[in-house]
């Protein structure tokens, strides 16, 4: 089980800044930073050494939506995951298929399934969040630790860092 975590190098400082430069001149109102994938928690969108551009104004991190790609603080670490469920939603999964609100997910992001058969990777009980709490999975579900797991649970909206926004680097090329 890993996280997929993002690191800043001098090299993404460096593209950061210049993308904010270009940004700005363009008329654009974005805090952002880039960040170096390490993991693959969140393939195949993402993969170990990809460089990633995140926004991380307030509003990034306060106007959150089911599906979106956040970068957030786990432990020592920030970790990047897609939103599940949002306060006040109920979320559960059957043999790999995941309910929100009692309706299934059409998740066509995920990875393929891979032969790890641990029960609470492919099912969970149904939990209902709290009121600053989001549920978060990786895209590759066999290889991603997440809220499904007991110790890691829910996240905090104050623990949310930012909102992935795009590749500027891809370090392997996808599978066809």
């Amino acid at each position: 089980m890993n996280h997929s975590t993002v690191t800043r190098t001098a090299s993404a400082a460096i593209a950061a800044a210049a993308i904010a430069i270009l940004l700005s001149l363009a008329g654009c109102n974005i805090s952002g930073h880039a960040y170096k994938v390490a993991g693959d928690s969140m393939s195949p969108m993402l993969h170990p050494g990809d460089l990633i551009f995140a926004d991380l104004s307030k509003n990034a991190r306060t106007n959150l939506h089911d599906g979106e790609v956040i970068l957030l603080h786990h432990n020592d670490a920030i970790v990047i995951k897609r939103i599940l469920a949002m306060p006040g939603e109920t979320i559960s999964g059957d043999f790999r298929k995941v309910y929100r609100n009692g309706k299934l997910l059409d998740e066509p992001y995920l990875a393929p399934p891979s032969t790890t058969e641990l029960p609470w990777m492919i099912s969970f009980p149904p939990r209902t969040l709290g009121a600053s709490e989001i549920f978060v999975m990786g895209d590759n579900r066999d290889n991603s630790l997440d809220s499904r797991a007991a110790d890691y649970g829910p996240v905090k909206l104050s623990d949310v860092v930012g909102k992935y926004s795009w590749i500027y680097w891809h370090a392997t090329k996808p599978a066809k």
